[in-house]
């Protein structure tokens, strides 16, 4: 990294402010005057709290225009540098950059790229343990700095935003994007190319979940044909959440993805089906269903579902958790097959369709088109949830099957893995103590992401 920048909070009060930014959300934020910080797009960067030490290794990123000349600068991927003083690294560095090494006590400084490299050098020779961790945030930037902004994306893509949904369903904006900064590209695998990338992975010679009280219905059927799994936890309540890839053929043969999600507390499923969409010629995103084979099995395979679901006997719960918007699991989602740059924190841009509108869609004059054949897109599919109204009706159990039906639609899962395609898994635990991450409309609280912010 030729590039770098070295930021000195300032010490008292602030660095405390900071401090618990970093132990809440693993990132924090700041403002910046343009002329002063000459920010790149993403860059590694010492943090340091009193001028006097360099506390962390940070990627920084630039941020939006907040004001004329001014913007907002977000620093992840913190590496903790253990109070290393400012004397030590000057210290370590050759004799002719000693002079040079004159970090401010408060405010920004950019070294030269020589004078940064050994910077960099010092501070892996005093904290050795940091050589690692550094290495993988250098993974990070090299993946965000050599992105190219590829159109098209293979099925990993929707791995992606299978386990960007589930993060961003239960727990919030912050947690989804404190997750997905940390992916590092590097351990890549062909089996789980995208949850790969994340902590806690278990990949496929030895496909055993550590947390046993993670489990729902059909854990034990996807266990023998999982290949990846995180266990992902929150520091502030008791639950879980279990992402599971479970793909019995190799990514390139996958016909699809479907996830399936489970939450403990609502006793419910929710079951989506992928559908990719194509650039058309005049590049606008687009999924013909006439165009795919498999379009009407899967249809009719979630069809006689429900169907078998109507005749089961529902649970005598009349507790308040058990009530639903629509006990309908099933749901279509249309992906637009873009890749995402590393620190990307994003989802895939794409829309969720109840099975029964669907249904209806494609029997639509509004959908056909010019010569007769039902095109699905942006314009013809005006009734859709967007990935944030489906995440929030999903996290506080609006909708998804009632109890009493999930236990049968653990057979849905053994039917999807016969299929071949991917299967992504979301699990919560049976914790109920979850912070309520997610509150507004208008219980506010949401202010935990605003970039705007700043600390």
């Amino acid at each position: 990294m030729k590039h770098g920048l070295w930021y000195s909070v300032g010490g008292y009060p602030l660095a405390d402010q900071v401090e618990r930014r970093i132990e809440k959300d693993d990132h924090f934020t700041t403002t910046a005057v343009v002329r002063d910080v000459r920010p790149k797009s993403s860059e590694l960067t010492v943090v340091s709290m009193s001028g006097s030490r360099a506390d962390y290794l940070a990627i920084a990123q630039k941020g939006r225009r907040i004001a004329t000349g001014q913007i907002t600068v977000v620093f992840s991927n913190l590496v903790p540098l253990d109070g290393l003083g400012t004397e030590t690294i000057q210290e370590l560095l050759p004799t002719k950059f000693q002079d040079k090494f004159d970090p401010p006590d408060v405010g920004w400084w950019r070294p030269t790229p020589r004078l940064w490299e050994e910077i960099q050098n010092a501070i892996a020779q005093a904290r050795p343990d940091s050589r690692q961790p550094t290495r993988d945030v250098q993974s990070i930037l090299e993946g965000a700095q050599g992105f190219r902004g590829r159109v098209g994306g293979g099925f990993e893509v929707f791995e992606r935003d299978a386990v960007a949904s589930a993060l961003q369903t239960w727990g919030g904006d912050s947690f989804r994007k404190r997750v997905l900064r940390s992916a590092v590209p590097s351990r890549s695998t062909p089996v789980a190319p995208f949850l790969s990338q994340l902590g806690g992975v278990t990949l496929r010679e030895d496909p055993q979940i550590g947390n046993d009280h993670i489990t729902f219905p059909g854990m034990e059927i996807a266990r023998k044909d999982m290949v990846g799994s995180v266990v992902l936890g929150d520091r502030y309540c008791d639950e879980y959440l279990t992402i599971l890839n479970c793909n019995r053929q190799p990514l390139e043969q996958t016909l699809g993805v479907d996830l399936i999600y489970y939450s403990h507390r609502f006793d419910s499923f929710v079951l989506v089906q992928y559908k990719r969409m194509k650039e058309s010629r005049n590049g606008t995103p687009v999924y013909r269903p006439n165009s795919d084979p498999d379009h009407d099995k899967e249809i009719e395979r979630m069809r006689a579902a429900e169907r078998a679901m109507r005749d089961l006997p529902r649970t005598k719960d009349s507790g308040t958790d058990a009530y639903r918007l629509s006990g309908r699991p099933f749901y279509m989602k249309l992906c637009e097959p873009k890749a995402k740059a590393a620190l990307d924190a994003g989802m895939v841009s794409g829309m969720y369709i109840p099975l029964n509108l669907w249904r209806q869609q494609l029997r639509s004059p509004e959908t056909r088109g010019p010569r007769g054949g039902v095109v699905m897109n942006w314009d013809t599919c005006k009734r859709r949830f967007n990935n944030s109204e489906f995440t929030r009706l999903l996290s506080r159990g609006w909708i998804g099957s009632v109890p009493g039906q999930s236990a049968y639609l653990s057979s849905i899962i053994e039917s999807v893995l016969g299929s071949g395609r991917m299967l992504v898994v979301a699990a919560t635990s049976a914790g109920r103590s979850t912070r309520d991450v997610r509150r507004d409309g208008i219980g506010r609280y949401a202010a935990e992401d605003d970039p705007a912010g700043a600390f």
